[in-house]
């Protein structure tokens, strides 16, 4: 029998002394091979091999063996894909033994040479839950969502979606202010720093001048907003606005298919839009089938999936989402429809991810006439650090039925694969849809 060179350990203790083993019981365990026992091992190829061994009970004694698992250790590389997985598996390693400080230094020091790598972000986004700094883990998750957008997409760290649900829920819960978390959590400054390929740049339509961003944000936590209280809408995960200099936006054209009546559509500004408030409203009612000028997917990221309530957790690419078959070129549409004509006065559309794309939002009533809410220059100006963002226009109470809303995207306004989530209809008068 060939010696060992490294052993594994048990993870965990198990809950009772004694087990039960028979044909509708199965037991089951998790071992891990330390990183200071593998640094011993020199490269080659070995195998992996499990053994049970039970000398002593009321039932079966003897030994059991596993099939043998090849495995291939090979020289330590600089090369960036090694290096992060690297330090992604000794933070695991670290966590493993609940030494979460270390875990968050092991990961910091490759974020400060490498603060885009999408899995070493997805990584810091764990410790910083495991400390309890919700919203440090969100940054970092920001961070990722926009570096996979900036590369193109491509499958992201399998921990990512359920640690984007997690983060969801845990916004509407209670936690520790910003300022009193340890600092040790929080990422370092050059993940709180957005470099120049991944902010993005001002809109080139000339009817919108927007100044461009400071490219950093305070890494203290004391600038960063805490979570909200239980009943209230989640504060917005975004550092406390840097001073900004007036964005002017070319008047918008407010047109109507009716004579002496013109809209006079008002965008809203996103300190009166909450994901909480709007869930909320009685007066509205989500969309219930649409249709695109196209779709990325027949089925994922189809104009269907702007259907219905808000299922989309947290900002960034999303399967459950509308998103266009171009990322960057041209103009593309969204029309939905909803289950009971109403006379409105406001539409709201959710947009997680590269919002400040849309260009016009129209009316229609059942028979087909429709009217331009809103036109022109999208008048967001992303924040420093993403969230979802929700584009309402407010317009009189209409003195006719609406039961469609088409939005207009104008493509090219930046980059990233543009995306819609839901959109939200409002009855006048509180009217129940």
């Amino acid at each position: 029998m060939a010696a060992w060179r490294a052993r594994a350990v048990p993870v965990g203790k198990p809950s009772s002394p004694t087990a039960t083993l028979d044909a509708t019981r199965i037991a089951g365990g998790l071992w891990r091979i330390g990183s200071g026992a593998m640094e011993r091992v020199a490269p080659g190829d070995y195998v992996i091999r499990a053994r049970l061994t039970i000398r002593a009970g009321a039932g079966w004694n003897g030994e059991a063996v596993s099939d043998d698992i090849p495995l291939r250790v090979v020289a330590t590389s600089a090369s960036d894909a090694r290096s992060s997985q690297r330090a992604v598996n000794l933070a695991q390693d670290a966590l493993l033994d609940n030494r979460v400080e270390e875990a968050a230094a092991t990961l910091d020091a490759r974020l400060v040479r490498a603060p885009d790598d999408v899995a070493v972000l997805t990584a810091r986004a764990l410790v910083a839950e495991r400390a309890g700094n919700t919203l440090a883990a969100v940054l970092c998750l920001n961070r990722a969502q926009r570096a996979m957008t900036a590369a193109g997409g491509g499958p992201p760290p399998i921990e990512l979606p359920e640690l984007s649900t997690r983060l969801a829920a845990a916004r509407l819960a209670p936690s520790a202010a910003a300022e009193n978390q340890p600092k040790w959590s929080w990422p370092p400054a050059a993940v709180l720093t957005l470099s120049p390929e991944t902010v993005d740049p001002a809109p080139s339509a000339p009817t919108a001048v927007i100044p461009s961003l400071p490219r950093a944000v305070p890494a203290t936590p004391s600038s960063m907003s805490p979570a909200a209280s239980p009943g209230q809408a989640p504060a917005p995960l975004t550092p406390s606005p840097p001073p900004r200099v007036p964005v002017p936006v070319a008047p918008a054209t407010n047109l109507a298919a009716r004579a002496g009546t013109p809209a006079t559509g008002v965008v809203l500004p996103a300190t009166e839009l909450s994901d909480a408030k709007i869930r909320a409203d009685a007066a509205g009612q989500w969309a219930a089938s649409a249709r695109a000028g196209s779709e990325y997917g027949r089925t994922q990221y189809s104009a269907a999936r702007a259907t219905g309530a808000p299922n989309v957790p947290i900002v960034g690419n999303s399967p459950d989402a509308w998103c266009p078959a171009s990322k960057d070129k041209g103009s593309d549409w969204l029309e939905v429809t909803f289950a009971k004509p109403v006379r409105a006065i406001e539409v709201r559309i959710r947009q997680n991810d590269a919002a400040g794309a849309i260009a016009k939002v129209e009316a229609i009533e059942p028979d087909g006439t429709a009217h331009v809410w809103w036109e022109g220059a999208d008048p967001l100006v992303a924040p420093a650090v993403r969230d979802i963002a929700w584009f309402a226009v407010r317009v009189p109470k209409t003195d006719y039925l609406v039961v469609k809303m088409k939005i207009t995207l104008n493509l090219a306004s930046g980059p990233g694969w543009k995306q819609i989530d839901a959109v939200q209809l409002v009855a006048a008068d509180g009217q129940k849809p």
